[in-house]
């Protein structure tokens, strides 16, 4: 079976909760109006019975009560039969009048004949004393079938007649209000359904009113913003990638032609151009393994997969490895590593370290001769804030929104044996992000700069 699609859905809602109005409503003018023809019906039998109950009362009427007939009974009632046929022109069609003695028999009736209880709808009673009959009770029912009866069931047709034809008219504006209603959503849908790689700056038409099409559209517009800035970067990385690798990969193109040209020739030149090819292959291994690392730091991290780490661990180790890279600057811990005291971080000790180092020779790469390097570390808020300060030369404010960006480097490490790849800092924010970190770098030109990391502490 076809599933029904969605403007179908909202047609049928609309005109099944139109139906189900109209139907309500019809059957409470319905039941309505025939209680109140009922009542009116009951009090119209009422009041003509008391009518007839003062004209049997009066002389003029004595001659038919006392009417000569085959009665039934004993004594007068049997020589006497009371006519009624006097009002049967005040009764209307589908009425009865009776007149019944004590015991239950009927002494006269006029009108149509039936049961009294099963064939007749309403019935209004008044008991009489009249002479030769004693006590008896004046009885008129009706049928269901006079002029306000046949009005009740009139319109009860009619209400039905209507009924169906609002259902019609239900379907029709149920069709009309939710092609109305969704007109907007499907231009939306044609506007999206444009959009491509090729055109991600174009943005979704938001009507006047801001109302829920409004915070849709608004929303899809903030992700197609998202898509395109994460498209940027892709291409932009992809191309730096591509310039990355491509001045090593000409730099070893152009050693292997010297060698073909000179290469058996001289066996300086020879080496000269393995070193250089030795050294480009390390950049490229280098740059790929970064670029890998990156990638799987932008990673997801599948649940209960984090594991903690000796922060003070990693400091010493790290200090150790790192006193021979730059001797002419001091390095500074303000605290003691050798102490036994250990301070556990949520991340792994490998991604830790590749963090820490990062920074840590970032600041000794660009802190000059005679300069300091401090790390300091304090516990904040159920979190570990690690700061490494540098009195090096500092970053240009309008650098500063960039450094974490890949493959930038600032306009005093564009060369390639200072600068490195310009992974480092948007690999050190990454991972440091990943693990549910956070990195923040000021820097003042020509005083310093000072990172601040928090990691997620565990408490031993």
């Amino acid at each position: 079976m076809k599933a029904w699609t969605f403007s179908k859905k909202v047609s049928a809602s609309i005109a099944l909760a139109s139906l189900i109005v109209a139907t309500v409503l019809s059957g409470f003018v319905y039941i309505t109006f025939k209680q109140w023809t009922e009542s009116q019906e009951v009090d119209l039998l009422a009041a003509k019975l008391r009518q007839f109950e003062l004209q049997i009362g009066e002389v003029s009427f004595l001659p038919l009560l006392l009417k000569p007939g085959l009665g039934e009974g004993s004594g007068s009632l049997a020589v006497l039969k009371p006519d009624l046929s006097a009002f049967a022109a005040d009764l209307d069609d589908g009425q009865r009048l009776q007149m019944i003695d004590s015991k239950g028999r009927v002494l006269a009736e006029v009108g149509i004949k039936g049961d009294a209880d099963k064939a007749f709808s309403y019935r209004a009673e008044k008991k009489l004393s009249l002479p030769a009959y004693g006590s008896v009770i004046l009885r008129i029912t009706d049928s269901g079938y006079s002029r306000a009866s046949t009005a009740a069931r009139e319109i009860g047709k009619i209400l039905l007649i209507g009924l169906v034809i609002a259902a019609g008219v239900a379907v029709v504006a149920g069709w009309l209000v939710a092609r109305s209603a969704l007109k907007p959503i499907r231009s939306m849908i044609g506007e999206v359904q444009s959009i491509g790689t090729a055109n991600l700056f174009r943005r979704l038409h938001l009507p006047a009113a801001k109302d829920e099409l409004y915070e849709l559209g608004a929303t899809f517009n903030r992700l197609l913003d998202k898509i395109n800035v994460s498209f940027d970067q892709q291409r932009r990385f992809v191309a730096d990638a591509s310039h990355e690798l491509k001045t090593p990969l000409a730099i070893i193109e152009g050693h292997t032609h010297m060698i073909q040209r000179w290469g058996k020739q001289s066996p300086d030149v020879l080496e000269e151009s393995l070193t250089f090819m030795m050294d480009e292959t390390r950049r490229m291994k280098d740059l790929i393994a970064q670029m890998l690392l990156l990638a799987e730091a932008e990673e997801p991290l599948s649940e209960g997969a984090v594991e903690a780490c000796n922060l003070k661990g990693i400091l010493r180790e790290l200090l150790h490895q790192t006193v021979m890279v730059e001797p002419e600057v001091t390095v500074k811990y303000d605290g003691n590593l050798d102490d036994g005291e250990t301070v556990l971080i949520l991340m792994p000790a490998s991604a830790c370290y590749q963090v820490l180092r990062n920074i840590v020779e970032n600041a000794l790469k660009y802190t000059p001769e005679g300069g300091t390097v401090s790390i300091e570390h304090i516990f904040d808020n159920g979190q570990v804030l690690v700061t490494v300060s540098d009195t090096g030369k500092g970053i240009p404010p309008e650098q500063l929104p960039h450094i974490f960006d890949r493959f930038y480097r600032t306009e005093g490490s564009r060369n390639r044996a200072c600068g490195g790849s310009g992974l480092g800092l948007a690999i050190a924010k990454a991972v440091t992000e990943r693990y549910g970190g956070t990195i923040v770098i000021n820097s003042t030109l020509g005083q310093g700069t000072k990172v601040m990391m928090r990691f997620q502490s565990k408490r031993n």
